[in-house]
């Protein structure tokens, strides 16, 4: 497709597009918006939502590439990609909100989604226009900017309304992306099963929080490699430092990491006194992850995933006035988190069966 090689894309990005459109059709109706951030899974790497107006894809524009998989290319009359009023998401990878259009369209769709025009209220203002009615009269009575009243009244906006009215066929739309993802798979065999094979192994991959038995914090990773089941829980404040919560598997793991961690209040600064950088820059903790392929990573990162939830590939930041290589999960942060995430109260501590508070207070007397 020419969208793909004018973005310098390869068979296999084009192959690892195909497979996430290809997963969204078959659990996403055409209606809902295809959240990459929250949809997307971790194994379709190349996806990016830095961009805070639409989506990447390998640096590039991915609306251009989701029109081309539905079998629709531009035209030198609809040149810009025109996302839809209804979609609530600028990552969504939904093929049937976004079309080709102008620069008229895209306005458009920008007022409806205001709630300030749409087709009903154009006619409107046309029909009272035509009645007689002042340009400045309707702009009151529709609560509207005289200028853009003005305009639409005298044909230089939305000259022609039909075809706002056609809406997209969406079954078609879908259809179409069905076809030609299918098309892209078929054609490249090798490379999909590769694919497929990653992608049934990361359905199988588990963040350390999951317990045997049951379905939470298994196969449900994000784009970043970040546990979603966890990121709901860290989004609503979780912060507990407590051994009970890993299987038996991780429990001696998580306790070794802690016993390493000079523990203290609640606000103190918890120090790393286990292994360091030769320079001192830079905390070394042995913690195995899914996301990773080294053994160790920093600890306070660690310190981060076993008090409020695995967050894959995403950086953990230090308090600005803490000790250095801190571990009290109350004092990291994450920038990506909403701000109601980022100062959470610490729940409890519990590395043994006792209150370690209690037991610091006692020693500290």
């Amino acid at each position: 497709m020419d969208e793909f090689k004018y973005a310098g894309l390869t068979p296999y990005d084009h192959l690892v597009f195909a497979k996430t459109i290809q997963i969204g059709l078959e659990n996403f109706g055409a209606n809902r918006c295809w959240d990459a951030s929250e949809y997307a899974n971790s194994i379709f790497e190349g996806f990016n939502t830095s961009k805070k107006t639409h989506l990447i894809y390998k640096n590039a524009d991915a609306r251009p590439l989701i029109l081309a998989i539905s079998g629709r290319e531009r035209t030198d009359d609809e040149a810009v990609v025109v996302r839809k009023a209804c979609c609530s998401s600028p990552h969504c990878l939904n093929p049937c909100h976004y079309y080709w259009g102008g620069r008229q369209d895209v306005a458009f769709e920008k007022a409806q989604k205001n709630k300030k025009l749409s087709i009903d209220v154009i006619k409107r203002l046309r029909v009272g226009y035509e009645s007689g009615l002042s340009c400045r009269r309707i702009s009151r009575i529709y609560k509207l900017p005289y200028q853009t009243v003005r305009r639409i009244c005298s044909g230089e906006t939305y000259e022609s309304i039909s075809k706002f009215s056609s809406t997209i066929d969406e079954k078609d739309v879908l259809h179409q992306s069905s076809l030609v993802c299918k098309e892209l798979i078929m054609s490249n065999p090798d490379e999909a099963k590769k694919l497929q094979i990653k992608y049934h192994e990361m359905n199988q991959m588990e963040c350390p929080w999951h317990k045997k038995g049951e379905a939470k914090h298994k196969g449900n990773f994000g784009l970043m490699g970040e546990c979603l089941d966890c990121m709901e829980k860290i989004k609503e404040g979780y912060c507990s430092v407590d051994v009970r919560n890993f299987d038996l598997r991780w429990y001696w793991q998580v306790k070794r990491f802690w016993e390493q961690v000079d523990v203290k209040d609640k606000d103190s600064c918890w120090p790393w006194q286990g292994t360091v950088k030769e320079k001192k820059n830079e905390s070394v903790a042995c913690f195995p992850s899914p996301c990773h392929s080294a053994k160790t990573q920093s600890a306070h990162r660690v310190a981060f995933w076993l008090s409020r939830g695995y967050t894959g590939k995403y950086r953990v930041f230090i308090g600005k006035n803490c000790e250095p290589h801190c571990c009290n999960p109350a004092h990291l942060t994450i920038r990506e988190l909403p701000e109601e995430a980022q100062n959470p109260q610490l729940q409890e501590v519990k590395l043994h069966h006792d209150n370690i508070f209690e037991h610091f207070k006692n020693r500290k007397a």
